[in-house]
């Protein structure tokens, strides 16, 4: 058996790591020492190899768990068996069975041999989908529209067209898969799952990588997207582009391009899901008093009418002023917050005036509050 390694360790990951994450980590590691972008280099190769066997165990649940539970005897308790880990044999002596139903696959290719594995390998796959985070304005949320959005995503090589071989050169068998076109295990069978990182389920390998594009049949371009930006859109939401992401590396449709919605902080107004908070500043005398005053809107103007006596914090509600709902028919609604502006730099006259006001109203505000003290 072969001696315990720390996958997450590998990996670069935490132990309590997702599918997602895990998936990510494996991509990444597998691009920087693939054999086609380091060629000739054994250090590489053998990292590349290192990282293929970590992410097998990890993806796969079963043998994840396993691993999580038995540490280096993992591999035993996988087998089952005389000599495999105590407490672990399947079967009875001599019948030890350990069914892998998600590796159904494997036991046709048993059966059938090649002609079970042509039917799968090289097939149409989808390329990978592209993440970018795009800024949206409070007024682009509220009107829609349009933008054109600059992305550096993965094109077909032009040179090579996508086969990642020199022009007029030819192909020979994957040395990781062995022609395979699938990922192996660490005593070396086939498992199902994602295909050879090598040669991306092909099971052949450029005879002489192309210089272009170094042997990936894709190179890295800017290209400018169409983006359209719906009415309510909000924060944390993703606009999805269609077939704007990358290509397979064995033809097939393209992946999409995922923008992750980020709201730019608007200097006037507030936003709570679809309805928007502005604050109102009043005069005393509009709000003892009230009348029409001029509220903003993101549209423009609209009149309000201020109830007599209404307190500073209030709120007036304008229906049907706020966000559009992003999905159904409808908006959120604008509140205007009352702030009733006190005024400084009074003269003598204007004291004296509100000396005189408050001797007529002989009342204590703070009565209630005080009242239990």
């Amino acid at each position: 058996m072969a001696g315990y390694k720390d996958y997450y360790k590998i990996l670069g990951i935490e132990k309590g790591a997702g599918e997602k994450e895990i998936k990510q980590a494996y991509r990444k590691l597998a691009r920087k020492y693939h054999p086609d972008v380091n060629p000739g280099d054994k250090r590489s190769e053998d990292r590349f190899k290192e990282v293929s066997e970590a992410y097998e165990v990890l993806s796969d649940p079963e043998k994840r768990t396993k691993y999580d539970q038995f540490g280096e005897h993992w591999q035993s308790a996988q087998q089952g068996g005389p000599g495999g880990f105590p407490g672990q044999t399947y079967g009875t002596p001599g019948q030890e069975i350990n069914f892998d139903l998600g590796g159904m696959g494997d036991l046709f290719e048993s059966l059938f041999g090649d002609k079970a594995r042509s039917g799968r390998r090289g097939a149409p796959q989808k390329g990978e989908d592209l993440q970018y985070e795009i800024e949206v304005t409070l007024a682009e949320a509220f009107n829609g529209g349009s933008r054109a959005f600059t992305v550096t995503a993965p094109e077909v090589c032009s040179t090579c067209h996508g086969s990642g071989a020199q022009p007029r050169t030819g192909t020979k068998q994957c040395p990781v898969c062995k022609g395979t076109g699938r990922g192996r295990s660490l005593v070396g069978i086939s498992l199902p799952g994602d295909s050879c990182a090598r040669c991306h389920g092909t099971g052949q390998v450029p005879e002489k990588p192309c210089t272009a594009c170094r042997g990936t049949g894709q190179v890295e371009r800017q290209k400018r997207v169409e983006v359209k930006i719906p009415k309510g859109v909000y924060d944390g939401a993703k606009i999805r582009v269609s077939g704007q992401g990358s290509p397979p590396p064995n033809g097939g449709t393209p992946g999409d391009l995922y923008l992750h919605v980020k709201m730019r902080p608007d200097a006037m107004f507030e936003r709570k899901e679809d309805d928007l908070y502005v604050d109102l500043p009043v005069t005393f005398a509009e709000a003892a008093l009230g009348g029409e005053v001029q509220v903003p809107t993101i549209s423009g103007k609209v009149t309000a009418t201020l109830p007599p006596g209404i307190q500073s914090g209030q709120a007036l509600r304008l229906t049907g002023l706020g966000v559009p709902h992003l999905k159904g028919e409808g908006s959120g609604n604008l509140f205007a917050r009352v702030k009733v502006a006190v005024p400084r730099n009074l003269t003598e006259q204007e004291k004296e005036l509100i000396r005189q006001f408050g001797g007529l109203r002989r009342e204590n505000p703070r009565e209630r509050l005080l009242a239990g003290r």
